[in-house]
């Protein structure tokens, strides 16, 4: 039917990518750096909370809610601009693309975090099964139409 577009694609994963960061977001904010120290630290790095009142870590923390910040921005834009004006979906498309490949990259061969931690492998599959396949299929069909013409 209609509703099964290629810019499907866009529409669930972005939404559902604007979700989390609307919930994550202002959890960052309210609870604060104790909060996501031990909530993104690996268990078994049993790093003390104590660690969150050091300078250097208050200094990262401001630059890490800065960023955020700025991605909370984009989505914000973005779910309005995908939605408001359909004709901006492929600038997007290719640009989360990208990211999502990054983040899967950085994931796989940085060392953001154990390899073995459930939260780690979460973040990995939903990229690779979920949000690169979403934007990296809107992006395969987009440029198949793109060179028809």
């Amino acid at each position: 039917g209609a509703f099964m577009t290629k810019e499907s694609l866009i529409y669930v994963a972005f939404t559902v990518d604007a979700l989390n960061t609307f919930v994550s977001f202002p959890l960052f904010v309210v609870k604060g750096r104790k909060w996501a120290l031990e909530n993104i630290a690996a268990k078994e790095d049993n790093i003390p909370p104590s660690e969150a009142d050091r300078p250097a870590f208050k200094q990262l923390w401001e630059l890490f809610m800065v960023a955020y910040e700025g991605y909370f921005g984009f989505t914000v834009s973005t779910l309005a601009c995908i939605y408001k004006v359909p004709e901006t979906i492929p600038i997007f498309a290719y640009s989360l693309f990208a990211l999502y490949a990054y983040k899967l990259y950085a994931l796989c061969v940085g060392n953001l975090g154990s390899k073995q931690d459930e939260q780690h492998k979460a973040k990995v599959a939903s990229i690779a099964f979920f949000f690169l396949p979403c934007y990296g299929g809107y992006c395969a069909l987009h440029l198949m139409d793109y060179l028809r013409q």
